[in-house]
């Protein structure tokens, strides 16, 4: 047989699973007291660090954070970046239009539709698998 539930000789009703709140409450306040000390001495030595590097090279300088890219990273928010509509609106121009490749070998775009035309008609530049 079990005995679960019933108090033993040495159980007090229970009081032995009794939560102490003061202590748990002296522990969590001294933990924040703790954690407070540590980021003003944090703060303290990052702010002599700086002040040091300052005294030696200068203030840093300021960046624009306007600029669309700053090194490999994209600045501009999804919502107002209409760097890809861009180009999307030139390479459409260069497949629509006529213009130079390779003025000096004579290589020459012609508009994509046309193109089409010709290769159904049967014509394939030099060197084209047939």
């Amino acid at each position: 047989m079990s005995d679960h539930g019933h108090a033993g000789a040495g159980d007090q009703g229970g009081s032995s699973d009794a939560v102490n709140y003061g202590k748990v409450i002296g522990v969590g306040v001294g933990s924040l007291v703790i954690f407070a000390l540590s980021i003003w001495w944090a703060a303290a030595i990052w702010h002599g660090a700086k002040a040091d590097a300052e005294a030696k090279a200068g203030p840093a300088k300021e960046f624009d954070t306007h600029q669309a890219e700053i090194g490999i990273v994209d600045q501009v928010q999804f919502s107002a970046d209409g760097r890809l509509l861009k180009w999307r609106r030139d390479r459409k121009l260069e497949l629509e239009r006529y213009g130079w490749v390779d003025k000096a070998k004579g290589v020459v775009r012609i508009p994509i539709e046309a193109a089409m035309h010709e290769v159904v008609g049967g014509a394939m530049p030099a060197g084209a698998p047939r």
